[in-house]
C-alpha cells in the first residue's frame, strides 16, 4: 500500500484572507509558506512542475474529469462544454467543434481578425476618456469571434442579439455576487446561496434566450441551404440537440473570452510601459513593411512580439488555478496522492515562482531572450492530451489584434492601479479608463 504523503495544510480563513488581500502575489506566498505541493480542504495543490508535468502528461490522470467541473456543469445553466466533459461525449463535443480550432483554420483567418479588429478601434472616439478598457476589447473580440468562430456577420440583426446575449451572460456570471470560483468553500458561502439562486434563475432565462437565437439562426441556414466550417454548422452536423448546441456555442465563447482579458492585459502594461509599445510598433513595421497585418509566418521575425506575449501569459494566467483528478496514485514529494483524488494546478503561483523565475514580480518581456531555469514552469495552455485546443487561435488572435491595434494607434491607460479581483478566473476589479490617440500613417511618418 503506497504512502500518503505528509504534507501541510493552510487554513480556509488563513488563505482567503491572504488572497484577498494580494489577488496575485498571494498565491506565491501561500506556497512559499507550505511548500509547492500541499493539502486545502481535502485536495492536494501544487505547483511542482514534475508533479504537474506526471498530471498532465499521464494519460490515466486525463479519463475522468474533476468533480468540481461536473458540479459546475449540472448547476450553471449554459456551462456544459468541452471543459467539464469526458470520456465519449468529451471526445464526441471536441470532434465536432475542433475544425476550427486547427492550426491551419486559425491561420487563414488573420485578414479576418486584423480587418474586424480595426475596423473597430476606428470608432473609439480620439482622445476621450473612454470608461472601460476591457469592456472594449471584450466588443472587439465579440466582433471576430462571431465571424471566426460562428460564421455570423456582427451586422446583421440575429447576429448581434446573439452576440450581445453570449457577451452578458458571460458578463453576469463573472460580476455575479456568488461567485464559484473562490478557492475553497467556507460557512460565509452559504450566505450566499439565497444570492445564487435568484442569479442562477436569471442565467436561466438567458440561456433559453440564446437558445431561441440558435434556432433561429438553424431555421434561416436552412433557408438558405447554408452549409459553414463554423462551430454552429459542424455542431449541427454531429447531430447534437439544440440544447447541447446551444450550450457548447455558449461554453466556447466563455473560453475564448480569456483572450480578450490577456489582450486588455497586454495594453495596461504597455501604457505603464511605452518602451515596449515602441519597440513592438517599430518591429512590426520593419518586418511587414507595407502589408497591412502579421501571420504565424511572421512569429519567428517578431520576437519582441512574441516575447511581449508569452510575459503576458506568464504574468497574467487566464485562470489562477485548474482541476485535475488522479486516475492512479500520484507521486508527491514524501509518497503518494492517491487516485481518484482532486487535484489543484496552482499556475499564478508556478508562473511567479522566485524558485523558477528571475524576479517574477516584474513584467519583463525580455526575460524570454534567455534560457528558461525551469521549462516545465510555464504552461499558459496546459499541455498533454487535456492541453488548450484553442491555443492556436488565442496566440493568432493576440498578435493581429495587438499589431492592429499598435500600428493605428496609442493607447493610455488613464489608471495603472487597478486591482484584481480574488477568484480563479481573474477579472480586473473596476472599470479600465483609457483614451486612444490616432498615429500618423507608417508610411507618412518615414518621409517626414
Amino acid at each position: 500500500m503506497s504512502k500518503k504523503p505528509s504534507l501541510q495544510s493552510p487554513g480556509t480563513r488563513e488563505t482567503k484572507e491572504l488572497l484577498k488581500k494580494h489577488p496575485q502575489q498571494g498565491w506565491v506566498e501561500l506556497v512559499q509558506k507550505y511548500g509547492n505541493s500541499f493539502v486545502y480542504q481535502g485536495s492536494l495543490a501544487t505547483c511542482d512542475p514534475v508533479v504537474v508535468q506526471k498530471l498532465l502528461m499521464n494519460r490515466s490522470h486525463t479519463r475522468k474529469r474533476s468533480a468540481v467541473y461536473k458540479l459546475m456543469a449540472r448547476i450553471i445553466p449554459g456551462a456544459p462544454g468541452v471543459l467539464f466533459m469526458d470520456g465519449k461525449e468529451w471526445h464526441q463535443h471536441v470532434q465536432a467543434v475542433m475544425p476550427v480550432f486547427t492550426k491551419a483554420h486559425a491561420d487563414a483567418q488573420a485578414r479576418t481578425i486584423h480587418e474586424t479588429v480595426k475596423g473597430r478601434v476606428q470608432q473609439w472616439p480620439e482622445g476621450q476618456p473612454l470608461r472601460d478598457l476591457f469592456q472594449s476589447i471584450v466588443e472587439v473580440g465579440l466582433r471576430v469571434v462571431l465571424k471566426v468562430g460562428y460564421g455570423l456577420d456582427p451586422d446583421q440583426e440575429l447576429a448581434a442579439r446573439f452576440g450581445y446575449e453570449l457577451m452578458d451572460y458571460k458578463r453576469q456570471t463573472m460580476t455575479a455576487t456568488a461567485r464559484l470560483d473562490e478557492f475553497g468553500f467556507s460557512w460565509d458561502q452559504l450566505r450566499q446561496i439565497p444570492a445564487f439562486i435568484r442569479e442562477r434563475r436569471e442565467w436561466r432565462k438567458q440561456v433559453d434566450r440564446l437558445q431561441g437565437l440558435v434556432k433561429q439562426i438553424l431555421e434561416e441556414r436552412q433557408r438558405n441551404n447554408h452549409h459553414g466550417h463554423d462551430w454552429i454548422s459542424l455542431m449541427q452536423k454531429g447531430g447534437f440537440s439544440l440544447a447541447e448546441v446551444t450550450d457548447e456555442l455558449n461554453h466556447i465563447y466563455g473560453a475564448f473570452n480569456a483572450i480578450d482579458y490577456a489582450i486588455t492585459c497586454g495594453l495596461y502594461e504597455l501604457s505603464r510601459q511605452p518602451d515596449w509599445a515602441r519597440r513592438i510598433r517599430h518591429e512590426l513595421h520593419g518586418v511587414l513593411g507595407s502589408r497591412e497585418y502579421p501571420t504565424r509566418e511572421d512569429f519567428d521575425r517578431l520576437p519582441d512580439t512574441i516575447h511581449f506575449m508569452k510575459e503576458v501569459f506568464r504574468y497574467y494566467p487566464v485562470a489562477i488555478a485548474v482541476m485535475r483528478r488522479t486516475g492512479e496514485p500520484l507521486p508527491v514529494e514524501g509518497g503518494e496522492w492517491p487516485a481518484d483524488q482532486e487535484v489543484l494546478i496552482l499556475l499564478q503561483s508556478m508562473h511567479h515562482h522566485p524558485d523558477y523565475w528571475h524576479q517574477p514580480e516584474v513584467f519583463n518581456p525580455d526575460r524570454w531572450s534567455q534560457p528558461m531555469r525551469e521549462p516545465q514552469a510555464y504552461i499558459p495552455f496546459l499541455t498533454g492530451p487535456r492541453q488548450c485546443i484553442g491555443r492556436h487561435l488565442a496566440e493568432l488572435h493576440f498578435v493581429v489584434t495587438l499589431s492592429a491595434i499598435l500600428r493605428y494607434a496609442d493607447i493610455q491607460v488613464l489608471d495603472h492601479d487597478v486591482p484584481l479581483l480574488p477568484y480563479l478566473i481573474p477579472r480586473f476589479a473596476e472599470p479600465i479608463p483609457f483614451r486612444i490617440h490616432t498615429l500618423q500613417p507608417y508610411a507618412e511618418s518615414k518621409v517626414q
